[in-house]
């Protein structure tokens, strides 16, 4: 009997003993998971966006394009290289922009498009930059555009100030009368200094 009560008492030392070590690790792993992040203390910014009055206007042609036929590659999307210019006011500062890009249209109606623009004023300075867009046809032939623009760090002149912004922006073209108007807002404060 003695050897038996030994034997019981062995068996729940190992059991105690292996259950202990078992929570010592789970007790590291959970304070793996508690640690705070210096992500924690950062609060997201523009949680409740208001963009207010575009820093940029723009009446504009509706743009050339060329297309481009991709049935050669078994592709159901087309795409098409164009071109524009435009006159627009930026902060009262007279402004020519010009660019091009590449469209492709996508099974779902819509377009996405790529391109480079540039902005001159009248004072000489320059700003350039890229862009990125999704656009769509209403109903009524209203093509719409949402995109952002990402400034190049090579801003000059009275344009200094767009020197790496990035930009949201939007679009709307009367394609049946061949004209468009543009409207582009800041993103400010997106990182912390």
């Amino acid at each position: 009997m003695k050897k038996h009560s030994a034997n019981l008492v062995l068996i729940i030392m190992m059991v105690t003993t292996t259950i202990y070590a078992l929570s010592l690790g789970n007790t590291g792993f959970s304070q793996l998971l508690d640690e705070s992040s210096i992500l924690d203390s950062i609060d997201v910014k523009n949680t409740n966006l208001t963009l207010g009055k575009p820093f940029y206007t723009e009446e504009f042609e509706f743009p050339a394009s060329q297309n481009l036929d991709d049935s050669e590659n078994g592709s159901d999307s087309s795409s098409s290289v164009f071109s524009f210019e435009g006159n627009g006011t930026l902060d009262n500062l007279q402004i020519i922009a010009s660019g091009s890009g590449n469209e492709v249209s996508r099974e779902d109606g819509t377009n996405f498009l790529t391109g480079r623009a540039l902005f001159t004023s009248s004072q000489n300075g320059t700003a350039s930059y890229s862009f990125m867009e999704m656009t769509n046809t209403t109903e009524v032939g209203i093509r719409t555009s949402l995109g952002a623009a990402f400034f190049d760090t090579n801003a000059t002149g009275n344009l200094e100030m767009l020197r790496s912004i990035v930009g949201v922006y939007e679009s709307y073209i009367d394609e049946e009368h061949g004209k468009g108007i543009f409207a582009m807002w800041y993103l400010k404060d997106l990182l912390p200094k």
